[in-house]
């Protein structure tokens, strides 16, 4: 797992696998291990129900834990700005879904891209065939962003949580673009 769960670099970004022990930590309001970055804004702010959900996900499937949450953390700084994961592992299809988010004084910056780049480059390294995003309809700097990476619309979804959702897929490649 060592490969899998190394940083992913940019060329601004370290996206920051955060640990099983560090989800954990976050659920039960304990101390955080330190993973070498700061949180002067609370980059996980509204991310309170994926932080559990992805916790509850560890206790099941410990080796899920190199897809999921990842801190967006700004090399320059130290500090996290977002966060992206994916939902799972590759699935029966190779199929995985990303999720991101960049806290608002730092969206319009291109850090959701890049993060989204080379999150889809790791999949596909890591023997991902299919890249998904579900985005509301309303999400227009998502949308753009998807469609920028060459995603095609292939459905859409209500979720429960959510409410509708239009789903975008692309073949995974090593080039993240």
């Amino acid at each position: 797992m060592t490969g899998l769960a190394a940083t992913v670099r940019t060329q601004r970004l370290d996206l920051v696998l955060l640990t099983g022990a560090w989800l954990r930590a976050y659920v039960a309001g304990e101390p955080l291990p330190d993973l070498g970055f700061t949180d002067p804004e609370d980059f996980l702010a509204g991310s309170a129900h994926t932080v559990h959900l992805r916790a509850a996900q560890l206790a099941h499937a410990p080796a899920d834990e190199p897809w999921l949450l990842r801190a967006v953390v700004l090399r320059e700084s130290g500090a996290a700005v977002g966060r992206s994961n994916f939902h799972a592992p590759p699935d029966a299809r190779g199929m995985v879904e990303i999720g991101y988010g960049v806290l608002p004084d730092h969206q319009g910056q291109g850090y959701a891209a890049e993060a989204a780049a080379a999150m889809w480059t790791w999949a596909a390294e890591h023997g991902a065939q299919v890249l998904r995003a579900s985005i509301a309809p309303d999400n227009a700097a998502s949308l753009a962003l998807i469609r920028r990476a060459g995603f095609v619309r292939v459905g859409e979804r209500v979720d429960a949580r959510d409410g509708l959702e239009q789903i975008w897929e692309r073949a995974a490649d090593a080039s993240g673009s």
